[in-house]
């Protein structure tokens, strides 16, 4: 039997990291269900970028032959909205966009936006617990655990001296678990000589870790903790099947709205993260959770397959 021809998608691009980081999430799980053939289409900084990716996809040539036309174009980032919804017009396919357009949301085939966001219901439109992270699961390690920290914020108050005090709890309290605590580059520099000496910690830097190094450690990690200044590091953790601590921050202006304080409260009263709050131990309970949770970018791969692919047709590609 001869094998379908793969899927194409078109995923455009506009040089923001954590956007990119969203649609290659969703192909990734998409990927695993469907074989997929993508492009990126970078349409950054471009005056009247449809026009570039119409261009683009058309006038093939010797050295850039032009692209097959899309059955999926995906684009996180509200530059990448007119030139998706231009492409469909001139090169048919489904438009799925990742967070909240800044166009009518009618537009749009399928839109994937954090519930925390508030967005009103539409039949197009999918609630997503956070943003969509990849999800690389793997044999879990019970003596294993990352702690990851965010820092300066618009929304939450840091103090060194609390955070560090929080860090050191976590490590005195499972002495069996070798813990890895991890910064970022919002940390405050001078975090690290504030963070006693204790056995089971061991201190990475970003700027000494590898390309990759989180994903990779998540994968096999069977506890993190991570401040709840930090929304991607939260949500990375919740698809990797960890169980998930959150290290408590006062909020800077308790009477203002903060959506990202409202989806870590939301996951809180579900059960999905344990607030240092209750305490600095993770529970087996919330590993039971972690352990049979579907990872959000797989679930959003699925109704994607589902609504717009007619279901699950072939077997898997390689992810993009």
């Amino acid at each position: 039997m001869t094998a379908a021809a793969p899927l194409v998608v078109w995923r455009l691009l506009d040089g923001k990291a954590g956007h990119e980081k969203q649609s290659a999430a969703l192909l990734q799980a998409l990927a695993a269900l469907r074989r997929l053939e993508t492009h990126d289409l970078d349409v950054r900084g471009k005056w009247l970028a449809g026009r570039q990716v119409r261009r683009q996809a058309s006038s093939g040539s010797a050295a850039a032959p032009a692209l097959p036309p899309p059955a999926l174009i995906v684009g996180a980032g509200h530059r990448t909205h007119l030139p998706m919804l231009m492409a469909r017009r001139a090169h048919g396919g489904k438009c799925v966009a990742l967070m909240k357009p800044t166009l009518p949301t009618t537009l749009f085939d399928l839109i994937f936006v954090p519930a925390h966001d508030r967005t009103p219901r539409r039949p197009n439109l999918i609630e997503t617990e956070g943003v969509i992270c990849s999800s690389v699961v793997g044999p879990k390690d019970d003596h294993s655990g990352l702690i990851l920290l965010g820092g300066h914020s618009r929304h939450f108050a840091w103090s060194n001296d609390e955070v560090a005090g929080a860090v050191a709890a976590i490590g005195r309290l499972a002495p069996e678990v070798s813990w890895l605590v991890c910064d970022s580059r919002r940390t405050p520099g001078g975090f690290a000589e504030t963070l006693p000496r204790i056995d089971n910690l061991e201190y990475l830097s970003w700027r000494d870790a590898p390309c990759g190094f989180l994903e990779r450690a998540l994968a096999t990690a069977r506890y993190a903790w991570v401040t709840v200044d930090s929304a991607s590091m939260l949500y990375e953790a919740l698809s990797a099947a960890a169980q998930v601590g959150v290290i408590d921050l006062p909020v800077k202006r308790p009477r203002r709205a903060n959506k990202h304080a409202r989806g870590v409260a939301k996951l809180r009263d579900a059960g999905r993260v344990h607030s240092s709050r209750d305490g600095l131990r993770l529970t087996s309970a919330g590993a039971a959770r972690a352990a049979v949770a579907e990872p959000e970018n797989r679930r959003c791969a699925r109704i994607l397959a589902e609504r717009l692919l007619g279901g699950v047709a072939d077997g898997p590609s390689q992810p993009p």
